[in-house]
């Protein structure tokens, strides 16, 4: 039976604007070029995972001007059937310049997404249960609830705490209930530094995996993956004993780079459902907890990257996503045409 992946998603509609360079204090500049798309973390994900093959339902809510990005989530092939249209709510919005070399800037007005509370967790997840996945970030309300009632029913979970908040540990969220961390270099730095007696390694080659262990010890966390832009990402899994794995970049060339909005999301999404295809065939993978074992973390890392590695060589966010037949030609052909 395949495993279900449940998205607790931000769903947005992303203004683009592209200019000359990224704006500073006090300057008015002139776009190039002006888009509209539909975006959001947690939508661009759902959707990753859908093109990835993943068995994807999405919880969320939108104002009556998203029902376009609604048809668009059903279309990339996800349940939208839990998606609710709120009356008297906009659709969260985000601000995106996009400059010359596809790097970008983001201010998010969250809409509907901040309308999410427990009950809408409490009934989202009721049909869902042991082995299956929840996936979410930090762009909507409602999550630390989900993550509760999620592992009540038996459910993995896979969270991107993006945006990272600066009292993580202090407003005691439940990370400790969390089956797999996934998280930048800056927003791994940030968790670091709300933890007490976490050395930081300044200067030491291989910090990253030095302070992504000692946060998996401290939450017994069954594996972190620290992704590291053009560095590529080093993920950690915990099966018996703390396996170190290093994935490069796919093979992009700089000029080939048009827009990262969503590469990070697409990363996410695919290593998602890559993660749970395995763990369908997997033999380990039964009772109450399915297995995570370093090859299937390996595995999913790399189909990971090369999906992200396409999403950057295109403009905007669902548009960017690649379908999975697409990835693989890629990694086979370790070039993109």
């Amino acid at each position: 039976m395949q495993r279900k992946i449940v998205s607790l998603a931000s769903i947005n509609i992303d203004e683009v604007y592209h200019v000359p360079h990224i704006v500073k204090p006090g300057e008015t500049l002139s776009s190039m070029h002006r888009q509209q798309n539909a975006g959001g973390k947690g939508a661009n994900a759902s959707v990753a995972a859908a093109r990835a093959g993943g068995n994807v339902s999405i919880v969320g809510k939108i104002g009556k001007d998203g029902l376009w990005v609604r048809d668009l989530l059903a279309s990339s092939g996800a349940n939208t059937d839990q998606i609710t249209v709120l009356d008297d709510t906009a659709t969260g919005h985000a601000i995106i310049q996009v400059d010359k070399n596809g790097e970008n800037s983001i201010v998010l007005f969250p809409g509907a997404n901040y309308q999410i509370n427990e009950e809408d967790a409490r009934k989202a997840f009721a049909q869902y249960g042991t082995g299956d996945w929840l996936l979410l970030t930090n762009e909507t309300t409602g999550v630390d609830e989900a993550i509760r009632q999620a592992r009540s029913c038996g459910m993995q979970i896979l969270w991107n705490p993006a945006p990272m908040p600066a009292n993580m540990i202090s407003a005691n969220r439940p990370v400790d209930l969390v089956d797999i961390l996934v998280v930048n270099e800056t927003e791994l730095l940030h968790l670091a530094q709300q933890l007490d007696d976490i050395d930081l390694y300044e200067g030491n080659d291989e910090r990253y995996a030095k302070i992504a262990q000692q946060i998996m010890g401290l939450f017994g966390t069954r594996a972190i993956i620290v992704t590291l832009g053009s560095e590529g990402s080093v993920g950690l899994c915990n099966k018996d004993e703390v396996v170190v794995i290093r994935m490069e970049c796919a093979p992009i060339k700089k000029e080939q780079i048009k827009d990262t909005t969503a590469a990070g999301d697409t990363w996410v999404g695919y290593f998602a459902a890559e993660l749970a295809r395995l763990q369908n065939g997997s033999p380990e993978s039964v009772g109450s907890l399915a297995s995570v074992t370093p090859a299937m973390v390996e595995h999913a890392m790399t189909l990971a990257t090369y999906a992200s590695g396409i999403t950057v060589t295109r403009p905007g966010a669902f548009p960017s996503i690649p379908v999975r037949h697409e990835v693989e030609a890629f990694f086979k052909r370790k070039e993109l045409l």
